[in-house]
């Protein structure tokens, strides 16, 4: 066997690249290795805990507090952009649905500029009531307040008087009017001038000084009475329909019973015209009696039972002369000739 020779540096280098080689795969190994691991993390987070308590204890924690606090505190002041706290002790408690002002509040100790809400208000102490917006408050309240007590108390007024309207009835004779009786035995106070009567009964007398109307048929006003007319001619004026009848004065001491306008008039009974007036004036009278004795028209000699006296003109007169009857008495009747 040949011998080897090595120089120094040579195993030098040998070793040193396999202790190395030996070192990474161990260092491999043991980092594969989960149980070292956290053994490894458990070490290092209790050496970081115990410097940090160590850093920490050294520190003056009140003071960075108070700084940072201090800090934050200013700013939100500035924030709220025109607050300025200088109280020396707690003046307002503010909580979910309450706000609590803890002493006296007065116009000088609080300034409220353009507007402020508040759903909950408790106030301890007194309140400046001389401040123009109280006086406008307790008006509006009392305003609201009379408003609604009003309302409840006429409520309940008119249902306790009907309660005892219902169970006494009513004493006229205690009501007054102008300081008298509104009821005095079976007359109505001369106070009441006035009403909105719509019925009464059978009335004994009735004095009107001024126009009457009644149910826009009857109308009396300045001496004249107009029947389905506001606006009668005369003393009396009657309208039905087209057709008018007045009565009234014609001239002086003459009286006038007629038309007004271009119209026929007629007389009769049982809806039967006896006397008829017509435009141009001419008078029909079917019937007439003089006194005792009629005077009538016909065709031939009457037939019919007469009185004495009785005159039938011939209404179709012959060569004969006969222009007339006379009755002499029954049905005895006498021809009446022209003189030839």
């Amino acid at each position: 066997m040949d011998d080897i020779t090595l120089d120094p540096t040579t195993v030098q280098t040998l070793v040193q690249q396999t202790v190395e080689d030996k070192i990474a795969n161990l260092i491999k190994d043991i980092v594969n290795d989960p149980h070292w691991v956290t053994r490894i993390e458990g070490l290092v987070n209790n050496r970081v805990t115990h410097e940090t308590l160590i850093q920490i204890s050294s520190i003056n924690i009140s003071d960075i507090i108070k700084e940072r606090v201090d800090e934050n505190l200013q700013q939100f002041k500035q924030s709220l952009l025109g607050i300025d706290d200088q109280a020396t002790s707690t003046q307002l408690t503010v909580m979910d649905d309450t706000t609590v002002v803890e002493n006296i509040l007065t116009t000088r100790q609080l300034n409220v500029v353009n507007g402020a809400t508040i759903n909950h208000l408790a106030v301890k102490g007194s309140i400046n009531t001389e401040n123009p917006a109280w006086s406008a408050l307790a008006e509006n309240i009392s305003t609201k307040t009379l408003s609604y007590l009003n309302e409840k108390w006429r409520e309940q007024l008119v249902q306790e008087v009907a309660k005892q309207i219902q169970d006494n009835g009513i004493n006229f004779d205690e009501i007054l009017v102008n300081n008298q009786p509104l009821v005095s035995g079976n007359k109505l106070s001369t106070t009441i001038t006035d009403s909105s009567l719509t019925s009464v009964g059978s009335l004994h007398s009735l004095s009107v000084t001024g126009p009457v109307n009644l149910n826009h048929t009857l109308v009396a006003d300045k001496n004249r009475v107009g029947i389905n007319t506001d606006t009668p001619e005369t003393a009396l004026s009657v309208w039905d329909e087209e057709v008018t009848i007045n009565i009234g004065k014609f001239k002086t001491n003459e009286a006038y019973i007629g038309t007004s306008r271009l119209q026929n008039l007629s007389l009769g009974v049982n809806r039967t015209p006896q006397i008829e007036i017509g435009i141009d004036g001419i008078t029909t009278i079917k019937k007439l009696r003089v006194g005792v004795n009629i005077i009538s028209h016909a065709a031939e000699v009457p037939g019919w039972l007469g009185t004495r006296g009785d005159i039938v003109f011939n209404g179709s007169p012959k060569d004969d002369g006969i222009f007339a009857w006379v009755c002499l008495g029954a049905f005895q009747w006498k021809a009446l000739k022209s003189a030839s």
